[in-house]
């Protein structure tokens, strides 16, 4: 990755990166950015963390932080990126278990806190950068790093997050994140300039790899949204030729364009409405483009599966949803949709250098130089996820002509009592493509029949109260009240039309908040962890089984 950086200093006027504060953009050319790298890595070097150390990064997306990743690469050293929705305790415990020399973090409060926790030197990124400005530039760093690096080399641990379980520690090197980085931009990248907008956190791979490290290899223009909930405002500011996504921003914005009627039924008319996170009123549903700035040609998405109904509004209006699927074991992407491949319902292609079979079980196995080294200090899980140089993904995948279809997770799997199964994502997918779903969880193992917790999207859901003018008191009676339960049942059979007899939901429970990351209910990346939501909302489930 240092090594793209500095072949792209000969468009050193050219503007490389841009942040946005309170409103107002800041520019940093590629010369920029590149000399504060190398007065980054004196710094770090003059302090004794080089190769092989690890160091923690605990930060949202910043200029700050980019500097940090890619000078801790220039000395040779390893970063463990951690997510800033973890608590303290978390974040001490991976911490600990990754056994790190150093910490930088974009908080004085983060790194006070884990001060009183641990021993280990600490920084804040303000506290860094005011020590690097009192250095030198030096080039030979540049030099020596591309005579002497080990492309082999472990260059970051990334904590996986764990949808059951405790997270594993990924080992990537130079090589994994470089040639994926390398593949998934020809094979989705156009050859005209681009402007990219980025909110992913960087913390995680599928932005530090689809935004961050396709920016270096392509050299094209960065852009950091302020924060997620001024991504449309940003949209408007710098007018992005491309965005990745995750399947939740993607339903706030369709559900931005969605209103009810006056009969009730979601979704048939489009005035103004508001996303429960996206900060500003969106225009009506025939100007989706502008929504995006106007100049947006392709829209990304990983994470997880896009609600079908979610994905055809996009397509219907010219804008379609281009998938993909991956894991930070993959680092991370497997398969992609190049722009003039797209196929509802497929995660696309895989990409060059990435070779993909389906195991007897319908187990999506991969083989490519994405693949991590293996856990950290865990050989038993290395073992069992890696055999015989094919990684075993966990997914259940099925082709459609060339393109991969993602049908569940291998643990997910419901089991009825009739022998039935199902991949409960797949049904939950439908559900939240409902404008008035926010979220869904489905069970039924052991059962005769599959339930499902649903979280209403709030505003939808007083807007009907107020429609049925109902006396509700209380949220309990908000979403118990029978009218409201029968207006919820219309729409569940609506999203469920076309699956089988045995997948649709025979009881639903609906409660009156979302699920959660401080409640440990979901990953950072927004996927459902089933064993907390199943263990947080035990009366609720029984109940619907007596």
């Amino acid at each position: 990755m240092p090594q793209f950086l500095y072949e792209r200093c000969a468009q050193s006027d050219e503007p490389a990166l841009t942040t946005i504060a309170k409103g107002k953009l800041h520019s940093y050319s590629w010369q920029q950015v590149a000399e504060d790298v190398l007065r980054w890595t004196a710094a770090l070097t003059e302090l004794g963390f080089g190769r092989g150390q690890r160091v923690a990064l605990i930060g949202s997306n910043s200029y700050h932080w980019i500097l940090a990743d890619l000078s801790l690469q220039l000395c040779g050293a390893v970063s463990v990126p951690l997510h800033t929705s973890l608590s303290i305790e978390q974040i001490v415990g991976r911490i600990e278990h990754a056994q790190v020399s150093l910490i930088l973090a974009d908080s004085p409060r983060v790194t006070s806190e884990i001060g009183e926790e641990t021993s280990i030197e600490n920084f804040t990124f303000e506290e860094m950068h005011t020590r690097a400005g009192q250095g030198t530039v030096d080039t030979s760093h540049v030099s020596q790093w591309i005579e002497h690096s080990d492309r082999e080399a472990l260059t970051t641990i990334l904590y996986t997050s764990g949808t059951s379980g405790e997270p594993r520690g990924v080992m990537l090197s130079h090589q994994n994140l470089v040639s994926n980085a390398v593949a998934v931009s020809d094979a989705v990248a156009s050859a005209e300039l681009e402007t990219r907008l980025a909110f992913l956190p960087f913390s995680h791979i599928y932005a530090r790899t689809c935004d961050l490290g396709s920016w270096l290899y392509r050299g094209t223009h960065l852009v950091l949204a302020e924060s997620r909930d001024t991504i449309l405002r940003d949209c408007l500011l710098v007018k992005p030729t491309t965005l990745n996504g995750v399947p939740y921003f993607y339903q706030k914005v369709a559900d931005g364009l969605r209103v009810p009627s006056t009969s009730g039924t979601p979704g048939r008319s489009a005035t103004h409405s508001r996303g429960s996170h996206l900060d500003q009123k969106l225009p009506p549903e025939q100007d989706l483009r502008a929504v995006f700035g106007g100049s947006i040609r392709r829209l990304s998405c990983g994470g997880a599966g896009v609600a079908p109904e979610i994905e055809q509004f996009f397509s219907d209006r010219g804008l379609p949803i281009h998938s993909g699927y991956g894991l930070t074991e993959a680092s991370p992407v497997i398969t992609a949709t190049p722009s003039d491949g797209y196929v509802p319902g497929t995660v696309g292609r895989p990409i060059p250098g990435v070779e993909v079979r389906l195991a007897d079980d319908g187990e999506i196995l991969v083989r490519s130089p994405g693949v991590m080294m293996g856990y950290w200090q865990d050989k038993a899980a290395t073992s069992e996820a890696i055999q015989d140089g094919w990684l075993h993904t966990g997914d259940l995948g099925q082709w459609r002509d060339e393109n991969l279809r993602i049908s569940g997770r291998k643990k997910e799997i419901i089991v009825l009592t009739t022998g039935k199964k199902i991949a409960p994502t797949s049904i939950e997918q439908r559900l939240t493509g409902s404008p008035v779903i926010e979220q869904a969880c489905v069970f039924g193992t052991g059962q005769k029949y599959v339930t499902a917790i649903i979280v209403p999207n709030p505003d939808r859901l007083k807007e009907e109260i107020r429609r049925q003018r109902l006396w509700v008191w209380s949220k309990h009676r908000a979403v118990t009240h029978p009218k409201i339960h029968a207006w919820f049942r219309e729409e569940i059979e609506r999203c469920l039309t076309s699956v089988a007899h045995h997948e649709k939901i025979a009881r639903f429970a609906i409660i009156p908040r979302g699920f959660s990351q401080e409640l440990g209910e979901m990953t950072p990346k927004l996927s459902l962890r089933r064993q907390t939501i199943e263990e947080n909302f035990q009366k609720e489930i029984e109940a619907m089984y007596k």
